[in-house]
C-alpha cells in the first residue's frame, strides 16, 4: 500500500510569500473543507480501507515534503513516512470523526522526526541535502530568476536549525494556522506567535546573507 513514494512538495514563489509576509486569506492556500476530512474519519472509524487510500491521496505529497526538509535526508524521510501512514493505518479506527487530520499526521510526522533525532542523539540532522530534491525544474515556469531565488530559499531553510525549520514549513509553506501550531507544538498561541516571527526574521538574515555572498561573488568576477 506504501511501496510508492510520493513527489515532495515544492516551495512555489507563492509558499516564498506566505514565508516573508503576514498570511491573509487570499495568500494562503484554501484549507480544505472540514467536511471532507470528517468523511474520511467516518470510513477509518468503519474499518473501510478507502478512508486510509483518501486520506494518502490527500496528504502524502505534504507529508513527505515536509519531512524531507526537516529531516534533510531523503532516506529518512522515506523511513518517517513510513511510519506516520503505518500510525495511521493502526490509529485510525480510533481517531475522532472531528479530529483534525491534517494536524494529527502532520505531529506524527514532526514526533517521528524528534524521536530519531533523541534516538541518535542528534538534534541537527544531515544539512548537506542537494536543493534538486525538494525543487521541481518546471515549478519556476521560464523564469531562471524565479528559479534560483527558489533555490536560495531552499538553502536559507536549510540553514536554519530544526525549530525555526519546521515552524516555518508548517506555518508558511502548509498553511497551518497559529491555533494548528500551538495543538502540534503543545504551546500557547502567544508563544507560537512569537516564535513564528524569530524564525522569519532569522530565515530574512539568511536569504539576506547569502544575496551578501552573490554579489561579493559578482563583483570579484
Amino acid at each position: 500500500m506504501l511501496e510508492e513514494r510520493p513527489r515532495p512538495a515544492i516551495v512555489t514563489e507563492n509558499d516564498a510569500l506566505k514565508l516573508g509576509h503576514d498570511r491573509s486569506p487570499g495568500a494562503l492556500q484554501a484549507k480544505m473543507p472540514e467536511t471532507l476530512d470528517r468523511d474520511v474519519l467516518l470510513l477509518l472509524e468503519q474499518g473501510d480501507a478507502r478512508g486510509f487510500d483518501l486520506a494518502y491521496a490527500r496528504y502524502a505529497e505534504r507529508i513527505f515534503g515536509f519531512l524531507l526538509r526537516l529531516s534533510r535526508s531523503r532516506a529518512l524521510a522515506e523511513d518517517l513516512f513510513q511510519h506516520t501512514f503505518m500510525r495511521l493505518a493502526e490509529a485510525g479506527p480510533r481517531l475522532r470523526v472531528d479530529s483534525d487530520l491534517r494536524a494529527w499526521l502532520f505531529t506524527v510526522a514532526r514526533n517521528a522526526c524528534r524521536s530519531h533525532a533523541r534516538a541518535t542523539r542528534s538534534r541537527s540532522l544531515d544539512a548537506s541535502i542537494d536543493v534538486e530534491l525538494v525543487l521541481d525544474p518546471q515549478s519556476s515556469g521560464a523564469n531562471p530568476d524565479s528559479g534560483l531565488a527558489l533555490a536560495e530559499l531552499e538553502r536559507a531553510l536549510g540553514s536554519l536549525n530544526e525549530s525555526d525549520r519546521e515552524l516555518l514549513l508548517l506555518f508558511g509553506v502548509e498553511g497551518l494556522s497559529h491555533g494548528e501550531l500551538a495543538e502540534i507544538l503543545d504551546l500557547d498561541q502567544v508563544t507560537v506567535r512569537k516564535r513564528v516571527s524569530r524564525a522569519r526574521a532569522r530565515l530574512a538574515d539568511a536569504l539576506d546573507g547569502a544575496a551578501r555572498v552573490v554579489s561579493k561573488s559578482e563583483e570579484s568576477e
